[in-house]
């Protein structure tokens, strides 16, 4: 018999509609099944206080902030800390400067200490990647088994420590700073598999669109508040310059781990300050852990995983490639100076900050009032996801140099990545809630590879060739990777609870 169908008499809950606090209580296992309701009484669940699994949500808000501040602050500050080895773009197939008597793309200010070519700034850039897809899968299977708190933590404290360490590295050998740039991302990796298997142990199935997606956009506020804060360190003479990028948001890291361990936990069964009310709310609408080994044969032939895997790597390729590369984008076609390209980097993902929280709340609605079933709401959020990237994608090459109209298509492809928060990325609890952290390993694993395949392909297309028509090549095939993904998605995906995910499935 199918998990969800049938329940122990302790475990079961019905929904109520009508909750003092106007909040609504989650089926317990497969909320697309309505014979088998189970009711919650109005009174078990309400609180004045800040409910602890939203509390822990921040906190793991603050901890991808800090997480993609590690990440992505060495792509703005190299520009400082290396000699400039620009080359004018001769091509007549490129926009006119917006100004040129203040065009600092073309005229850098910057002479940095460090004489790297292109090339190795390329493998510095992207030895974080090769490091990434080591660690993913043990990562989830860890917080698994001994609790996501200490992994999803700890993976950010260090990589703080590391950073802070990045400046000496740098100065002594390039290949020690792509040593810690490499562990860095092994320590980074388990990240986002632990979250996952947090979420599974404290965010009950119809708040799932909503509370994981919207704690995630700590990677686009991380994006939003690291270039610009890091340009003005590296023009700044606060301990040398470029190397304040470094520590400070290293030791910023280091200080969000302190209230990390005194306001998040593996689970309610644990939380010492949890409401008794809540936790009893908790403990009823999400599936006991699982003590037993991970089952690997079911993982393997769970055909709706492969159709989770292929879409997250369609997605990531799009989502890199933008993250990469946007920056030489405007710089070398654009034609954008220094100061206008961090500005213009940071807007898209204010808009996929917005876009995925908005996603989130319509999704979550969607299903709590039974207009669509969690397949159906999964794939239509996917649906328009893809297909609202993939458009302005396409967009964005026919425009040609209005400054204007390039900016925003751009920023609402990347925008319309956000739906996929609530959509296809969130899709590993839906069908094995247990072992989620483990799925999100494994497919965060192969979407890592695009991390580096993808800025390895914009620089085989537009080596010697930084035109219109090369980016125009770029956007097209991004586009139509993005299409094929959420086309693979909607074939295999089924949101309906496997049987293994439960102790009590026959």
């Amino acid at each position: 018999m199918r998990s969800g169908r049938k329940m122990e008499s302790s475990e079961s809950v019905f929904i109520d509609n009508n909750h003092d606090d106007g909040m609504q209580a989650p089926l317990l296992a497969n909320e697309e099944n309505n014979e088998n309701s189970y009711r919650v009484e109005s009174s078990s669940y309400h609180s004045h206080s800040t409910p602890a699994r939203y509390v822990v949500a921040i906190w793991a808000f603050l901890g991808f902030l800090c997480l993609y501040s590690l990440r992505v602050n060495l792509s703005v500050a190299i520009v400082a800390m290396t000699k400039s080895h620009l080359v004018n773009n001769e091509s007549s197939d490129a926009c006119p400067p917006i100004n040129s008597d203040n065009n600092s793309s073309y005229n850098p200010e910057f002479h940095g200490e460090f004489d790297w070519s292109p090339k190795l700034q390329g493998m510095v850039l992207g030895s974080f990647f090769y490091g990434y897809v080591l660690t993913q899968i043990i990562g989830g299977m860890l917080a698994e088994r001994f609790g996501a708190k200490w992994i999803f933590g700890g993976s950010i404290f260090i990589a703080g420590i590391l950073t802070l360490l990045t400046p000496m590295a740098a100065r002594i050998n390039v290949g020690l700073l792509i040593a810690i740039r490499l562990l860095i991302g092994a320590i980074e990796a388990p990240a986002f598999p632990s979250a996952t298997a947090l979420w599974g142990r404290w965010i009950p199935p119809l708040e799932r669109s909503i509370i994981p997606p919207i704690a995630s956009t700590g990677k686009e506020i991380g994006i939003i508040v690291t270039t610009p804060l890091v340009s003005l360190l590296c023009e700044s003479t606060v301990f040398g310059g470029w190397p304040s990028a470094f520590y400070l948001f290293g030791l910023l890291s280091c200080l969000w781990f302190i209230g990390w361990i005194f306001y998040a936990y593996n689970s309610p069964a644990e939380h010492p300050r949890i409401s008794s009310s809540e936790k009893i709310y908790l403990l009823r609408c999400i599936p006991r852990a699982k003590k037993s080994t991970t089952p690997w044969k079911h993982i393997l032939t769970c055909v709706p995983l492969y159709g989770i895997a292929i879409q997250h790597i369609c997605t990531n390729f799009v989502f890199y490639i933008l993250l990469t590369s946007l920056p030489t984008y405007f710089s070398t076609i654009l034609r954008f100076n220094l100061q206008q390209n961090g500005i213009m980097f940071a807007i898209p993902y204010l808009f996929q900050l917005v876009f995925t929280i908005i996603s989130g709340q319509i999704a979550d609605r969607i299903r709590a009032k039974g207009i669509l079933s969690t397949t159906a709401t999964r794939r239509w959020q996917t649906i328009i996801g893809a297909c609202g990237t993939s458009l302005f994608l396409v967009l964005v090459g026919y425009i040609g140099c209005d400054h204007v109209l390039a900016v925003v298509f751009i920023s609402l492809s990347v925008a319309f990545i956000g739906f996929q928060g609530s959509g296809s990325l969130i899709s590993h609890l839906d069908i094995a809630s247990n072992y989620a952290g483990t799925l999100m390993g494994i497919t965060n694993m192969l979407a890592a590879v695009p991390g580096f395949v993808g800025p390895m392909f914009v620089g085989w297309i537009t080596n010697h060739n930084q035109t219109l028509s090369a980016w125009k090549m770029i956007f097209n095939v991004s586009s139509g990777i993005c299409l094929f993904g959420c086309f693979v998605y909607c074939i295999l995906f089924d949101g309906e609870e496997q049987s293994w995910n439960r102790d009590d499935a026959e």
